[in-house]
């Protein structure tokens, strides 16, 4: 390294990293594209690294400059909150988010989260995208969406995460089909279930396998929405999370029952990269959606 970089290339340095595209960093900074590539320029000088690679979508960074990002970035964040006179205003923000939530989540709470965001931050337009837990840390991790609520494995290294609620799962069914009150009745009733993507089993008949078991699934779909219409017309039974089988239920006339085996509830996380863990809007927005989640799938 032939001399120190200064804090102002750190600065450019670290809008870099968390935007990924260099017209985007530098609509953040306020200053002009050139300028912010000069500025990586004379930091890749002092540094010796590429520091970036050109994506279709914006840089990648190398792995010097990961590790450059990890060693600093919370120490920028603190000195920028420090420098930072005037509190955060969502009233005052005017921009786009763009929000992932899985199926279930996005049924029940999408038109709750516009309704509380609209009120709080009118400027705001929100953009939501599909995510399951097969993609959510990919979602995340490329920087698709800025946020997410998803069933999901723990994170990656360098994203985050928070437990909103944990879901058991019911069986729905009509009102006049007698619901299995064993496993054997259970084993021999048919079923319809959700999947996702090339998902040959799902968690319900991964429990099944491990223990031995098998059921006769008669119907695969990716959206919870299509449950309650199959489960009408078909007479079969869908094992599902207790928020949204009893959402449907109430919604088409039809019933819940307990499962006559163990399940274990699978939790619904809040999840984010930890590039933004700082940030005050998606700070700000971690706290309103996973309040409007959880009010409206908790209760």
């Amino acid at each position: 390294m032939s001399a120190k970089p200064d804090l102002n290339l750190l600065i450019v340095f670290d809008a870099i990293m968390s935007e990924r595209n260099l017209r985007l960093a530098a609509e953040r900074l306020g200053r002009s594209q050139p300028a912010v590539s000069q500025s990586v320029a004379r930091l890749r000088d002092i540094l010796g690294d590429r520091l970036f690679e050109k994506t279709p979508k914006g840089v990648k960074p190398t792995q010097r400059a990961e590790a450059l990002w990890l060693e600093i970035r919370d120490s920028l964040h603190l000195i920028d909150q420090a420098l930072t006179h005037s509190e955060f205003d969502p009233k005052l923000i005017s921009t786009q988010v763009s929000i992932g939530l899985a199926d279930d989540v996005h049924e029940m709470a999408f038109a709750d989260i516009v309704s509380d965001l609209r009120e709080r931050a009118p400027g705001v337009v929100l953009r939501v995208a599909e995510v399951d837990h097969q993609s959510v840390w990919q979602d995340v991790g490329d920087g698709r969406v800025d946020l997410a609520v998803s069933v999901a494995p723990p994170p990656p290294r360098g994203l985050g995460a928070s437990t909103l609620l944990e879901q058991p799962f019911v069986i729905l069914h009509r009102p006049d089909v007698s619901p299995p009150t064993t496993l054997k009745s259970y084993l021999k009733s048919t079923h319809v279930a959700v999947g996702f993507r090339d998902e040959v089993a799902g968690y319900t008949d991964q429990r099944l396998a491990n223990m031995g078991h098998t059921r006769e699934v008669i119907a695969w779909t990716p959206r919870f929405g299509s449950i309650p219409d199959l489960v009408a017309r078909t007479g079969a039974l869908a094992t599902m999370p207790d928020p949204i089988a009893r959402w449907h239920a109430k919604r088409f006339n039809l019933a819940i029952a307990k499962l006559p085996f163990d399940l274990d509830p699978v939790p619904v996380h809040l999840c984010w990269h930890q590039r933004r863990r700082t940030d005050p809007l998606n700070i700000w927005l971690r706290d309103q959606v996973g309040a409007t989640v959880l009010r409206r799938m908790a209760s």
